[in-house]
C-alpha cells in the first residue's frame, strides 16, 4: 500500500522517520520499516525480522536516501567527525545533505553551536543561507528529494544489491573486534540449510576458539545463527552465509567441508555428502557416495536436486568412465522430467566419454528412446547400432526390445512389435520387477490395437500391480494411462477418465509438463466419446495450454483438432477455422506430415470455413487450397493399388471407417485418412457424419452432377505388384472449350510444380479421343518430371493425353494449329 500514498503523505512519513532516526523502536513502527524497502537490509533474518532489526534496516535505507543528496563522495563519511571549516560547509550544493545529515542522521553536538544557537541557527552560519525562511524551505526540498527516491527504489528494487552490501558489511562490522566470533560463523558458513548444533561445535573444537559454546551463544544473542528444534539446530540466513563464505581461507573452506561431508556419509545423508565432498573438490569420492543413492533420492521426488548438483560437477577431476557415468545418469534424468534437449546434450557427451562397445550401446539406446516423438526412422538406427553392439546376455538388451518394440507399436508394425516384446518378456530377469511391468504395459497396448481386449486387460493389470508393488509413481500413472485408453477402447468411458485422473495427479507433482498435457488431451478425448462435449473442450483447452507455455507442439496439434471436431459439435464456426488453421499451420511449421492429412480429411468432416489465410491455405505439395479444392470438384479416375483394394472393401462391407482400414490394412490412422480422403476427391466414396461418427460409403451416382458421362467403372485389381492398376471410366470426345475449362483452375499449379507457362490444344477438323497438349516451359523438365505433368494433365482431363514441348512443335503451319489456353 506504500506505493499508493500520495506525495504529500510519503514526504509525511520520510520527515517522521528523520525526527525519530536515533531511537530504533521509533523507527521500527513506521510504515517505511513495514514495507519492501526493507527486503535488502534483513540480511540476518528476512522472513521473521525483530523489531530492532526493521528500526537497523530503515536507518540505513535513510543514510543511503541521505548519502545519495551529495553531490560527491563526501569526503568525512558518516560517523568521521566533521571539522568546521570543511569548505563544502558553504558549498550550495552540499545544503540539502548537510541539514538532513547534521540535524537528522549526525546532530550537532551543543560544543559545536555556532553564535549562541542551537541546530538552526548553528546551520545558518555554517552553510551561510541567508535566513531561516530559506533555510526551512531547502530542507522541505531535500525531504522531499528523500521521499522521491525512495518511491523510486520501491517501484523498481535497483539498488537493492546496493543496499544489501551495505547491510552485510553493517552486520560483519559487529564482528570485526570478536575474532572468535568471526571464525565460528565462518564454520557455520560451511554449511548450506538447516544444521545441528553438536557437529558445528565438534569442528569449532578443532580449530583456535577457547569457547565455543559461548562464543555461539553470543552469535545466537546477536541474531548472526537462529536456533530451533529446543536448540538443537541452527540455520544461517542464505544472504549472509554466501558474504562469509567468500572470505574464508581457500584451505579452511576445503578442511571443513570435508568434516561435514564424513558426518553426512555416516548418517547415510547421500545428497548432503555428495555436495560436501564437491565443494571439498574430491568429485570422485561424491560420486562414490551419491550413485548407489540415485534411485532412493528419484523415489522421493529429489530428481530436481540431483540434476542440479551433476550439472555442477565438471570433468576436470574424473576419470573418462565416471564422467561417462555422469553424463548417462543426466541424460535419464532430463528424460524423465520431460527435457528432451537436455537429454540428447547429454547422451553426446557421453558418447565422447566412451569406447567400449557395450558403453556406446546404452548411449544409443537411450538416444533411440529419445528420437522416437522426433523422428521414428531416426530411433530405429540409434537402435541398430546400439543391439550391433550389446552382448547377447547384457540386461539392457531387454530395454532396448521393449523400446523397439513399442516403437514398432507406434509404426503399426504389429509383427514385428510382438517378435521384440515377446522376446524382451522371455528373456527379463525375474528380480527385475519394474521391467517386466514395463514389458507387459507394451503388451497390453499392443493386443488393445489389435482387438484383444480381454488379453490386452490382463497384462494392463499385470503391469500395474507390479509397478503398485515397486512404489514407482510415475510408472503407476503410465499403467493408469493404459487402462485408461484400453476402457476408452472397450467404450467404458468413465473408467477411463477415472483412470486419466489418477495418472494427471501424479504427473501434476512431477511437474512433467508434457505428461500433463497429454493425460489432459486424453482425458478431453474419453469425455468427447461419452458425449460430454463442454467438459471434452475444457480438458483440451488446458491441454492446448500447457504446450504453447513449454513448446510441445505435436501435443499442440493434437488440441487443436481435437478442439476444431468438438467445437463443430457446438455450432462455433470461427473457433473450429482458427483451430484448424493453427493446427494445420503447426503440421507444416514442423513437418508432420501425417497430422497433415488427418487436418484435411477434418477440414471436411467438420466444414472449416474455406475463407481461410495464405498462411495456411497450401498443401504439402505446394498447391494452393483452391486449386486442391479444383482437384476435388473434378476427381481423377486413377487408382492406386491400395486405393482399388480399399474401394472393393467398402462396397462389399458397404460403409468404412478410418479404425476399420487401420486394422484391414494394418496401416497407420494418418495413412488409413489419406486413402479414404484421396478415393473421396476421386469420387469413389462418399463420407457420412461429422468428427469421429464420420464414415464412407460407396458413390452409386456420378462424383461431378455435371458431367453425367463421367462414371464408376468396376475396379480391376492386377496381380503383378509393379502395375498401378488404372481404372478409367468412359470420357465424352474432348474440345477446345471442355479442355480450357478443365485446365484453368490449375494454371497456379502447373506453373509452380511444373513451370509451364502456357498451355495449347491442336486442333483438328474431328475432336480426337486423346488430348494433344502443347506447352511453353520457363525451365525444360527432366524425363521424370515430364511423365509426371502428363500424369496430372491425364488426371485433370479424364483422358489420355499427347504432351508435345512449343520447341519441337514444327513449322509454322503446326504452330498455327494450336489453340493457346493460355501463354
Amino acid at each position: 500500500m506504500l506505493g499508493l500514498l500520495s506525495d504529500s503523505s510519503l514526504t509525511q512519513l520520510v520527515n517522521d522517520a528523520l525526527r525519530n532516526y536515533q531511537s530504533t523502536l521509533a523507527l521500527s513502527r513506521s510504515a517505511l520499516a513495514n514495507s519492501s524497502l526493507l527486503t535488502p537490509t534483513l540480511v540476518k533474518d528476512e522472513a521473521s525480522p525483530t523489531a530492532e532489526e526493521r528500526g537497523h534496516g530503515l536507518r540505513l535505507l535513510l543514510q543511503w536516501a541521505v548519502n545519495a543528496l551529495a553531490p560527491e563522495p563526501p569526503q568525512y563519511a558518516l560517523g568521521a567527525y566533521r571539522p568546521l571549516d570543511d569548505p563544502a560547509w558553504h558549498d550550495p550544493r552540499w545544503w540539502r545533505y548537510n541539514i538532513l545529515r547534521h540535524r537528522y542522521l549526525e546532530p550537532l553536538h551543543p560544543d559545536d553551536f555556532v553564535g549562541g544557537g542551537r541546530y538552526t541557527e548553528s546551520l545558518l552560519a555554517l552553510t551561510g543561507i541567508s535566513s531561516t525562511d530559506a533555510f526551512f524551505d531547502e530542507r522541505n526540498r531535500a525531504i522531499r528529494a528523500v521521499a522521491e527516491r525512495l518511491r523510486q527504489q520501491l517501484i523498481d528494487g535497483g539498488t537493492n544489491l546496493e543496499l544489501q552490501q551495505l547491510a552485510l558489511q553493517e552486520a560483519i562490522l559487529l564482528l570485526e573486534k570478536q575474532t572468535e566470533a568471526a571464525r565460528l560463523l565462518g564454520i557455520a558458513a560451511t554449511f548450506d540449510d538447516i544444521f545441528p548444533r553438536t557437529l558445528l561445535l565438534e569442528i569449532a573444537a578443532q580449530e583456535p576458539i577457547s569457547k565455543p559454546g559461548l562464543t555461539l551463544d553470543a552469535l545466537i544473542t546477536q541474531r548472526f545463527l537462529l536456533t530451533g528444534d529446543e536448540g538443537a539446530s541452527l540455520w544461517l540466513s542464505p544472504v549472509l552465509r554466501a558474504y562469509v563464505y567468500e572470505r574464508q581461507p581457500q584451505a579452511d573452506r576445503q578442511r571443513r567441508h570435508r568434516l561435514v561431508a564424513a558426518y553426512y556419509e555416516t548418517q547415510a545423508a547421500a545428497l548432503p555428502a555428495a555436495r560436501h565432498w564437491h565443494c571439498a573438490q574430491q568429485d570422485a569420492r561424491a560420486l562414490r557416495v551419491l550413485l548407489p543413492a540415485v534411485d532412493d533420492l528419484i523415489h522421493e521426488l529429489q530428481a530436481k536436486k540431483l540434476v542440479e548438483f551433476l550439472q555442477r560437477i565438471g570433468a576436470k577431476q574424473l576419470t573418462d568412465e565416471q564422467w561417462y557415468t555422469v553424463q548417462l545418469l543426466l541424460s535419464d534424468l532430463f528424460y524423465q522430467s520431460g527435457q528432451q534437449e537436455e537429454a540428447l546434450a547429454a547422451c553426446r557427451r557421453a558418447l565422447q566419454a566412451s569406447v567400449e562397445p557395450g558403453a556406446q550401446a546404452r548411449v544409443y539406446r537411450r538416444m533411440g528412446k529419445l528420437y522416437e516423438s522426433r523422428n521414428q526412422l531416426h530411433a530405429l538406427r540409434y537402435y541398430q547400432q546400439a543391439v550391433e553392439r550389446f552382448q547377447p546376455t547384457d540386461p539392457e538388451l531387454v530395454e532396448l526390445l521393449k523400446d523397439r518394440g513399442w516403437l514398432y507399436f507406434l509404426r503399426r508394425d504389429w509383427e514385428k512389435a510382438e517378435h521384440d516384446l515377446q522376446h524382451a518378456q522371455k528373456v527379463a530377469p525375474a528380480d527385475r520387477q519394474r521391467l517386466q511391468a514395463d514389458i507387459y504395459d507394451a503388451m497390453a497396448s499392443l493386443k488393445r490395437e489389435t482387438g484383444h481386449h480381454k488379453q490386452a486387460l490382463t497384462y494392463a493389470e499385470r503391469a500395474l500391480a507390479m509397478r503398485e508393488e515397486e512404489g514407482d509413481l510415475l510408472r503407476i500413472a503410465k499403467s493408469h494411462g493404459n487402462l485408461g485408453l484400453l476402457y476408452r477402447t472397450m467404450g467404458e468411458y468413465n473408467h477411463a477418465i477415472a483412470a486419466y485422473h489418477e495418472a494427471m495427479t501424479t504427473y501434476q507433482k512431477s511437474g512433467n509438463q508434457e505428461l500433463m498435457a497429454a493425460a489432459l488431451l486424453n482425458i478431453g478425448a474419453a469425455y468427447f466419446s461419452a458425449g460430454k462435449i463442454a467438459e471434452a473442450i475444457t480438458a483440451y483447452r488446458q491441454s492446448l495450454a500447457l504446450c504453447q507455455m513449454t513448446d510441445l507442439p505435436l501435443i499442440a496439434i493434437k488440441a487443436h483438432y481435437n478442439l476444431a471436431e468438438a467445437l463443430a459439435t457446438t455450432d462455433q464456426r470461427d473457433e473450429v477455422t482458427a483451430h484448424w488453421q493453427a493446427g494445420y499451420q503447426l503440421c507444416q511449421q514442423h513437418n508432420f506430415d501425417d497430422q497433415e492429412a488427418l487436418f484435411l480429411a477434418l477440414r471436411k468432416t467438420v466444414e472449416v470455413s474455406s475463407d481461410i489465410s495464405s498462411a495456411t491455405s497450401s498443401t504439402a505439395d505446394g498447391t494452393q487450397a483452391s486449386e486442391y479444392a479444383a482437384l476435388a470438384a473434378t476427381p481423377p479416375a486413377r487408382l492406386e493399388a491400395d486405393e482399388a483394394f480399399v474401394v472393393t472393401l467398402t462396397q462389399r462391407e458397404g460403409s468404412m471407417t478410418t479404425q476399420r482400414l487401420m486394422h484391414a490394412a494394418s496401416v497407420s490412422r494418418a495413412t488409413a485418412t489419406r486413402r479414404l480422403t484421396r478415393l473421396v476427391e476421386k469420387g469413389y466414396l462418399d463420407i457420412q457424419g461429422k468428427g469421429r461418427a464420420a464414415h464412407y460409403v460407396p458413390v452409386e451416382t456420378p462424383a461431378n452432377p455435371t458431367d453425367s458421362a463421367i462414371i464408376n467403372a468396376p475396379m480391376l485389381l492386377q496381380t503383378d505388384a509393379t502395375h498401378a492398376p488404372t481404372v478409367m471410366p468412359k470420357v465424352p470426345p474432348l474440345c477446345s472449350m471442355s479442355m480450357c475449362s478443365l485446365l484453368q483452375g490449375c494454371r497456379q499449379a502447373l506453373l509452380a510444380r511444373f513451370a509451364v507457362a502456357g498451355l495449347g490444344v491442336v486442333t483438328a477438323a474431328e475432336s480426337p479421343p486423346q488430348a494433344h497438349l502443347v506447352v511453353h516451359f520457363t525451365q525444360t523438365p527432366d524425363l521424370a518430371g515430364y511423365f509426371a505433368l502428363k500424369a496430372y494433365l491425364a488426371e485433370r482431363l479424364q483422358a489420355q493425353v499427347d504432351v508435345v514441348p512449343d520447341f519441337v512443335t514444327g513449322s509454322a503451319q503446326a504452330q498455327d494449329a494450336v489453340e493457346w489456353l493460355w501463354s
